[in-house]
């Protein structure tokens, strides 16, 4: 929104005005963190409303950014709209007082010595850390292969050097945050009755239908865009707390930094060597810049959706090796507070 406010140039510099926004972002966030406590301090009862006030307020955020970009009202008063509105969610930070039952539990659940809390190093000696880091690898690289290349992708399945990928894109934007909120709450809510890397399964499984849909043409488009941006959202959901409920939250700042290079290293592979490589050579085979048609990303997507059906039974197997430690950590006469959760 503030990018089309402030600026008539195409969206060649868009990637700059990105890193631009995210380096203050950062730098503007990172002291309010610091000061902010914890709501887990707080009564039950206020932190359950917080927390449904929050979802509720990111939902119509959506919304609102996506009406915004379909009606196209780049205008001042939109824009200012657009940035008070998150930061007014920073409210939510003013604690109050903690209850008996919320100290018992944490109490309970620091002492706790029967779950998993092993070191980093530990931890990179387990088969589970590397069958979640494929997963990781897999599902996320595959969302940023499509936000990556969405222009080239749209132009090729549409078979049309004019095409335009901002619909799909907003598509994408819309159900990526709605991934973030569903499945990080939805996982939360039913984590006595399901284990969380049952939905990192999920993430996968739609993953896999999605690149699969891509062959199916230009009406496919919008829908595997939801899928992917679903997907993506809900695997970023779940990144962190699996990692501290599977491996423990002993030295987590090293153990959540090496799983995150696993987005990284999917988009090297997957964006960069794999879809750039064959797009362009496809292009060059057809003598022209722009690559139209199922030979440009035809591979790529069966590559593509093959490597998430293989994510889809590493994560099965970490779900069926963690069940003894999530029958520890949600057992219905012990309930604990994970590290993640705290955060």
């Amino acid at each position: 929104v503030f990018f089309s406010f402030c600026s008539d140039t195409q969206l060649n510099y868009f990637p700059l005005w990105i890193a631009a926004t995210t380096l203050g972002t950062g730098l503007f966030a990172v002291p309010l963190i610091a000061m902010a406590d914890s709501p887990v301090e707080e009564d039950e009862h206020r932190v359950s409303l917080k927390f449904r006030f929050l979802t509720g307020a990111l939902l119509v955020y959506t919304a609102f950014c996506g009406i915004v970009v379909y009606l196209k009202a780049y205008i001042l008063p939109v824009a200012v709209v657009a940035v008070l509105l998150p930061l007014g969610l920073f409210l939510l930070t003013m604690g109050g007082s903690a209850s008996p039952r919320a100290e018992s539990l944490l109490d309970n659940g620091q002492q706790r010595s029967d779950r998993p809390n092993l070191s980093a190093w530990e931890m990179l000696l387990r088969i589970d850390f590397y069958l979640l880091f494929y997963v990781f690898i897999a599902v996320q690289g595959a969302g940023l292969l499509l936000s990556n290349n969405f222009s080239q992708i749209v132009k090729a399945v549409s078979h049309d050097p004019q095409a335009s990928s901002a619909g799909y894109l907003t598509v994408f934007s819309i159900f990526n945050t709605c991934g973030r909120i569903f499945v990080g709450f939805g996982s939360e809510a039913l984590k006595a009755q399901v284990n969380r890397p049952w939905f990192l399964a999920i993430s996968g499984t739609l993953m896999t239908v999605a690149f699969l849909s891509l062959h199916l043409g230009k009406s496919f488009l919008a829908f595997s865009a939801g899928l992917v941006g679903f997907g993506l959202g809900g695997s970023f959901a779940l990144q962190a707390v699996v990692v501290e409920e599977v491996f423990g939250p002993k030295e987590m700042p090293i153990k959540y930094s090496c799983c995150f290079c696993a987005a990284c290293i999917g988009s090297l592979i997957l964006s960069d060597l794999l879809a750039g490589l064959l797009y362009d050579m496809a292009a060059k085979e057809q003598g022209q810049s722009i690559c139209l048609g199922a030979s440009c990303f035809g591979v790529t997507f069966t590559v593509t959706a093959c490597g998430n059906l293989l994510a889809v039974l590493c994560i099965v197997a970490v779900a069926l090796r963690s069940r003894d430690v999530y029958w520890i950590l949600n057992g219905p006469s012990q309930p604990v507070f994970t590290e993640a959760a705290r955060l």
